[in-house]
């Protein structure tokens, strides 16, 4: 599934599944809460490193 990332429009793909790209990172609960609390869709790759950096 392709989708848009809610910080920089940029276009990715989603596999929604064990298998996506995303799967390879931990979140903290912080990370985790500050994603639900602010975004109703997922981040591309580099939004989401930078929200784990930024947040830990």
């Amino acid at each position: 599934m392709i989708k848009k990332c809610p910080v920089c429009n940029v276009e990715f793909e989603c596999k929604h599944d064990a298998n996506c790209w995303c799967s390879k990172y931990t979140l903290t609960n912080r990370v985790s809460i500050y994603l639900k609390e602010n975004y109703s869709n997922c981040l591309c790759e580099d939004c989401l490193r930078n929200k784990i950096q930024e947040l830990g």
